[in-house]
């Protein structure tokens, strides 16, 4: 569509219509247009068919959506004529690690449904370990090929991309392929932190968030200790059943029916003597580590990474000491 000097203004959408005859369509866009100068000539729909691609003017421009009258329908998307700045309201994409180390890639994107599928990011990034932060969109609209900048009141953040030691901003564009992203890289977090995205040249935020740390955080790092013989040990910060606890909360119910489930029809071969079913079915999430810590004794720890794996939570295999290093955030 460049080529014709249009960019996209709203997700491509296939509709068809199963019967009669419909006089009108509206088609939504995510141009802010408080700015835009005689709409009706600065939008455009995508028509496309069997013969090829075609833009049609529109009759009609709202805040969030343009008319398109005696439509037939085929695959569409609204446009918008290129060569102008223009604002657009965007995603804040946030994914997280599970390491001891906590580094954070930060996605700024138009508001765009496609973009994730097309980019597959959700996927990408789960790929590589990494897991989403839920965090609210700018509610203002944003500049197109601006640059913005984030930064964190945490001293010991890294926040690239970086320039000769210097931070350096990312242009707001529609992106042809992989988007570019901040990597906020954090080694020793002790704290809940703030993020803050600002324009170039301005002073005034366009966004800004919390992250906290979650449920699982630093109570389960451990480190390494010497006896009075000089033999290594490991030490935790916190008991097992504490450790326990703090993971177990972290369950949803059908997670903790599940894990329950696992726990009352475990091999007897295995050698972990069963719990009574009728104490497993009535327990809440503390009545549980309290059985299994009366019944294994520390080998309880064992069994909870053995049933978490089987319920598919291995980010919280992951938490355990000798696993990996882990902190949550959210």
């Amino acid at each position: 569509m460049e080529s014709r000097g249009y960019r996209p203004a709203g997700p491509l959408l296939d509709i068809s219509l199963i019967t009669g005859r419909m006089t009108e369509v509206f088609l939504p866009h995510w141009i802010c247009v408080d700015d835009v100068r005689k709409p009706l000539e600065q939008f455009a729909v995508l028509h496309m068919d069997d013969c090829g691609d075609a833009v049609e003017k529109v009759s009609e421009v709202s805040p969030s959506h343009v008319k398109l009258a005696e439509p037939v329908f085929s695959p569409r998307a609204v446009l918008m004529r290129a060569g102008f700045p223009v604002k657009v309201y965007c995603n804040m994409l946030l994914y997280r690690t599970n390491t001891a180390f906590l580094t954070l890639h930060v996605y700024l994107i138009p508001r765009d449904p496609a973009l994730q599928q097309v980019n597959a990011m959700d996927r990408k990034e789960s790929s590589y370990g990494y897991k989403v932060i839920q965090k609210p969109d700018p509610e203002k609209s944003l500049k197109m090929n601006d640059y913005f900048f984030l930064t964190s009141d945490l001293e010991a953040a890294e926040v690239s991309p970086k320039v000769d030691g210097l931070h350096t901003g990312i242009k707001l564009r529609y992106p042809r392929g992989k988007p570019n992203f901040f990597e906020v890289y954090v080694e020793n977090a002790n704290r809940n932190f703030s993020l803050t995205l600002r324009p170039d040249r301005e002073d005034q935020p366009v966004w800004e968030c919390s992250v906290r740390k979650g449920p699982v955080h630093i109570h389960f790092y451990s480190f390494r200790t010497k006896d009075s013989l000089g033999k290594i040990g490991a030490a935790t910060i916190t008991s097992d059943k504490e450790m326990l606890l703090n993971l177990m909360n972290d369950l949803k119910q059908e997670e903790l029916k599940g894990f329950k489930w696992f726990l009352k029809n475990r091999d007897v071969s295995s050698g972990f003597p069963q719990i009574p079913v009728t104490l497993l079915d009535e327990a809440d999430a503390s009545d549980l580590v309290d059985l299994m810590m009366k019944t294994y004794s520390h080998r309880a720890v064992e069994l909870t990474k053995d049933i978490f794996k089987q319920i598919n939570r291995n980010d919280l295999v992951e938490m355990f000491p000798g696993t990996s290093f882990g902190s949550g955030y959210r």
